[in-house]
C-alpha cells in the first residue's frame, strides 16, 4: 500500500466518523436515516482499521527485510 493511498483512505475513513458521529447526535433512533448514519459509522471504523493494519503490517515487513 503506498502512503499517498493509505493517507487518502485514513482521511476518509476519519471524514466518515466525524460526519456520521455529529449526525448521529442529531437524528433519532429508529428511523431509517439513523440506521443508514449506524451504518456509515461502522464502515468508517472498518476502513480506519483496514488502513491500520496494513501499515502495521507494512511496517514489519519493512523493518524485518532491513534487519536481514
Amino acid at each position: 500500500m503506498g502512503p499517498q493511498i493509505g493517507r487518502a483512505a485514513l482521511g476518509w475513513a476519519v471524514f466518515l466518523v466525524l460526519a456520521s458521529g455529529v449526525l448521529l447526535l442529531t437524528l433519532a433512533p429508529g428511523t431509517p436515516e439513523f440506521v443508514v448514519t449506524l451504518f456509515t459509522l461502522c464502515l468508517g471504523l472498518l476502513l480506519g482499521l483496514v488502513v491500520v493494519v496494513g501499515v502495521v503490517i507494512t511496517r514489519r515487513r519493512e523493518k524485518r527485510e532491513g534487519g536481514s
